[in-house]
């Protein structure tokens, strides 16, 4: 009898040691993804000589139509999952031509078009982490409080640059490559103050190309240029 009663304790006990577990599951522990999803911010650069405009699509989603010397889309960066990437560019008369890429993960991205309408080329240039923004603690230190930056960024066919030079306010500096620059090749960011500057590229020796831009603190610049040496233009893109 006492055996009995003993077990129908033990089996009570057991009983309500389940119910009490049963009620301390947490059901608001979120559930592990599948996987993770990626992501690079990317913008278009146009300077391919005697194509004109080009109509863009980049893994069949549309990005628009950028003309010769501008960037697509307008505005800000397009954010798309990072992986391999095909770009069909086509332009009136031709056949669209299609590029593949690899879209860096994490990476904001400027990807040139390159070379001319017969003989062309993608290029890309990564540019910063997608997180290091201006006011966030990862990115602060790119953006000083009184200071831009410019890179340069060669994108015509017959021109070789030797030189860089950058004079506004106190400023009167002249930054020499120790090989030239010729179409594809360019140079990283450098810090100026915040300003109006005149800029003047020595290119195939000894001719000039010049153009006037202010530089505004935290923000960077792509300077480029481009077209061939007898119609040779300047632009510069904002990408901060």
């Amino acid at each position: 009898m006492y055996k009995f009663d003993k077990n129908k304790l033990l089996f009570s006990i057991s009983i309500s040691l389940i119910l009490i577990w049963s009620g301390c599951v947490d059901t608001g522990v979120q559930s592990i993804p599948d996987s993770i999803v990626y992501y690079s911010q990317l913008k278009f650069t146009n300077l391919v000589v005697g194509a004109g405009s080009y109509t863009l699509t980049l893994n069949g989603q549309s990005i628009g139509t950028v003309d010769f010397g501008s960037e697509a889309p307008a505005g800000s960066f397009i954010q798309v999952q990072s992986g391999s990437k095909t770009l069909n560019a086509s332009f009136t008369g031709a056949p669209s031509e299609g590029y593949k890429f690899s879209a860096d993960t994490d990476y904001k991205i400027r990807v040139f078009l390159i070379g001319t309408a017969a003989s062309n080329e993608l290029l890309k240039s990564t540019q910063r982490y997608i997180w290091q923004t201006k006011d966030s603690p990862n990115g602060a230190p790119l953006f000083p409080p009184d200071t831009g930056q410019v890179a340069f960024f060669n994108g015509s066919p017959d021109a070789v640059t030797s030189s860089l030079q950058i004079t506004g306010g106190s400023l009167d500096t002249t930054i020499t490559f120790d090989t030239p620059l010729a179409i594809g090749d360019g140079i990283p960011y450098v810090m100026i103050k915040a300003g109006s500057y005149a800029f003047d590229i020595t290119y195939n020796d000894s001719l000039h190309s010049t153009f006037n831009y202010d530089v505004t603190a935290r923000s960077r610049y792509t300077a480029v240029m481009y077209d061939s040496t007898s119609s040779l233009k300047n632009a510069v893109f904002i990408d901060d």
